[in-house]
């Protein structure tokens, strides 16, 4: 049978519509398939001084964002024991420092807990080479801007305006460049989400990235000047940020920084007052 040009093409368009309509289909049910938060259940937040953080998920995964642990002063004694996390599932480091990242404390919580461990690019091959045995999710979480998700747990790693290095004998070490700080968005199971910012100065991408895009629901900010933002920076910090909750962090831990949050709370109320501040003591948890 002849089929004159005319039909030839009409079909062959007619072809590709539902093809195309296939693809739609396609897309749609990946786009359905994406997991729901999983109800009302609680997020456990424990602060252990400085800026290091224990959460706990809803479905009882444990994170450490930055463990500084043997030589923290402000982390309470019970957290340097061995086995004192119980099971820790993930660890995230933001950068380098030695207030944030120690070769010792990463060694022992790698060895002991086996957990998988994000941090940014060059940090992470650099924990790799000093930690052959760490699970470091290079390949699957390793740069600003990318998200994955872990166990139902999504994180995303963002922007931080802040210098990075590793000391590898303490504070008084000599310094290797191991890249660039970043803050991360963890949005648990439930869809609570919680951004903490890092090491960082107050930045545009407070407002449109982080408060616009992401939409935290807690912001954890450092408030301790010299270092990082001051209380009146991390308050209108809150302002382009927008959260429900902000807790303050970094601070107290030297004689340096600024010893209390009662200027932070006090700056929040003008520039943000539809933020509640929450100021917990170290070892403390909050359930939210």
């Amino acid at each position: 049978m002849k089929i004159s040009r005319r039909q030839f093409f009409k079909g062959l368009g007619g072809l590709a519509v539902v093809s195309g309509l296939s693809r739609f289909k396609t897309i749609d049910s990946a786009i359905a398939s994406e997991p729901k938060p999983i109800g009302k259940g609680k997020v456990g937040i424990t602060w252990l001084g400085h800026g290091s953080f224990l959460f706990t998920s809803v479905r009882g995964r444990n994170i450490l964002l930055d463990p500084w642990i043997k030589t923290n002063p402000k982390i309470p004694g019970k957290y340097k024991k061995p086995g004192s996390f119980g099971s820790v599932d993930l660890i995230l480091w933001t950068h380098g420092h030695v207030d944030h990242f120690m070769l010792p404390d990463a060694k022992d919580l790698i060895a002991e807990y086996k957990p998988k461990v994000v941090a940014p690019w060059e940090l992470s091959f650099f924990i790799k080479s000093q930690i052959p045995e760490a699970n470091c999710q290079t390949f699957t979480l390793a740069n600003k801007g990318a998200t994955a998700d872990f166990d139902g747990i999504k994180i995303t790693m963002t922007e931080a305006f802040h210098s990075a290095g590793a000391q590898l004998t303490g504070f008084e070490g000599v310094n290797r460049f191991v890249g660039e700080a970043a803050g991360y968005i963890i949005e648990f199971e439930n869809g609570l989400k919680v951004y903490h910012s890092g090491d960082t100065s107050i930045m545009g991408d407070m407002k449109y990235v982080i408060g616009e895009y992401y939409k935290p629901d807690i912001a954890i900010l450092p408030i301790g000047n010299v270092f990082t933002m001051g209380p009146k920076e991390a308050a209108f910090a809150c302002k382009l940020i927008g959260p429900k909750y902000a807790i303050p962090e970094h601070f107290g831990t030297f004689p340096v920084l600024v010893q209390s949050a009662d200027e932070f709370v006090k700056q929040a109320r003008h520039y943000a007052p539809k933020t509640k501040t929450m100021v917990i003591s170290p070892g403390e948890e909050i359930r939210i």
